[in-house]
């Protein structure tokens, strides 16, 4: 799919997994991520990231439930399961409060919010098992080109460093080497380093080579100026509206909005001293639009009940906890998310089932002449 497409998916699922703070709401969203990533995985090194998202969420799970059920703070329950003992941290600490009464009000609270941290790792990395990041480096604004071409250097790194060791681990076993004490895997780390700095080098050479850091001209300094502060605006507002709540919103909008369009010119100017040139485009297709209208609904669809009914999409155990609740509106709505694995009929495969069928027919066609001949 088109890399504009797998962006619009991520928000859309993001914004849905966020408005919806409900355990059974949260396993419908990670069913359909896992569902897509299975149905449109390929032998790429960063599709293999994908299971270590998705150990890292399970230990980040498991421990926000033991930091939930073993820190005192806020309401606790009613249903007390058994009572720990009890331990206070120094005041330098905090002097958090450990242990007391283990309810399981607390459990179904940290089970549910680890359960969302969890969401949120697959979806992205889902995302980013699947998405071309060259493809998504030329979506960058010009003006951050240089910048969005460290971070895609810096993502495709630990994938290559662990495709070189897996390598170099095979190429010493074949030489009867066996890895067992620290001095034996100096046979891995040694031709590791030497290979990462040779890549180094060659990477810094092809980069120069193709005139990386330069420009069609320099930068003025007006530009530089309004853009940094554009950018100090819009920090300023975010601050002012998350210290003083709503009501520095009339003020802070204005102002926000002024840093948004100093931010806007100074990246529209910046990006004319950058010259960048793209040989293949990506091509967009029927699928491509219908996984967008299909994601965009589905989070206008999950917003719109946010407003109209919260308590429907959201999930508090406490003061006694009760089983959670699903409405199928909501749940066919999650479901709408798993449309990038329904397979399209691409115009390549179009064109390979044409070719097959043309094939069919000449060889049809020169049976009949033989059987006519004959």
């Amino acid at each position: 799919m088109h890399t504009r497409t797998w962006l619009v998916w991520l928000a859309a699922t993001t914004a849905i997994a966020i408005l919806a703070p409900h355990p059974l709401y949260h396993l419908l969203i990670m069913l359909a991520v896992g569902y897509v990533f299975v149905a449109r995985r390929d032998d790429r090194p960063l599709a293999r990231s994908f299971p270590l998202f998705a150990r890292a969420g399970a230990v980040i799970w498991l421990s926000y439930i033991v930091f939930a059920v073993i820190t005192v703070g806020g309401p606790r329950g009613a249903t007390v399961l058994f009572n720990a003992p009890t331990y206070q941290l120094p005041v330098w600490l905090g002097g958090i409060v450990l242990g007391g009464p283990i309810t399981a009000e607390a459990l179904a609270w940290g089970a549910t919010r680890g359960l969302s941290l969890w969401t949120l790792l697959l979806i992205f990395g889902t995302f980013n098992a699947l998405v071309d990041h060259h493809r998504l480096l030329r979506l960058v604004p010009r003006s951050l080109f240089h910048a969005g071409l460290a971070v895609t250097i810096a993502i495709a790194f630990a994938p290559g460093l662990v495709r070189s060791g897996q390598e170099i681990i095979a190429a010493q076993r074949a030489r009867g080497h066996r890895f067992g004490s620290i001095r034996s895997w100096w046979a891995l780390v040694g031709p590791l380093l030497a290979g990462s700095l040779e890549r180094a080098l060659q990477l810094a050479e092809a980069l120069e080579a193709r005139g990386y850091g330069r420009t069609l001209t320099k930068p003025s300094t007006g530009r530089m100026i309004g853009l940094l502060l554009g950018l100090s605006i819009l920090a300023t507002t975010l601050i002012s509206w998350l210290w003083a709540g709503p009501t520095v919103l009339p003020i802070m909008a204005p102002l926000g909005g002024i840093g948004l369009a100093l931010v806007w010119w100074s990246s529209h100017q910046l990006s004319r001293t950058v010259s960048r040139t793209t040989y293949r485009r990506e091509r967009w297709h029927h699928h491509d639009t219908i996984t967008c209208l299909t994601a965009v609904s589905a989070a206008i669809v999950i917003a719109t009940l946010r407003l109209l009914e919260p308590t429907a999409l959201v999930y508090y155990p406490f003061p006694q906890i009760i089983p959670p609740t699903f409405d199928l509106r909501i749940g066919a709505t999650i479901l709408a998310l798993a449309v990038p694995a329904i397979p399209a009929r691409t115009s390549a495969l179009r064109r390979a089932h044409r070719i097959v069928a043309d094939r069919r027919a000449a060889r049809r066609a020169v049976q009949q002449q033989s059987a006519f001949a004959d």
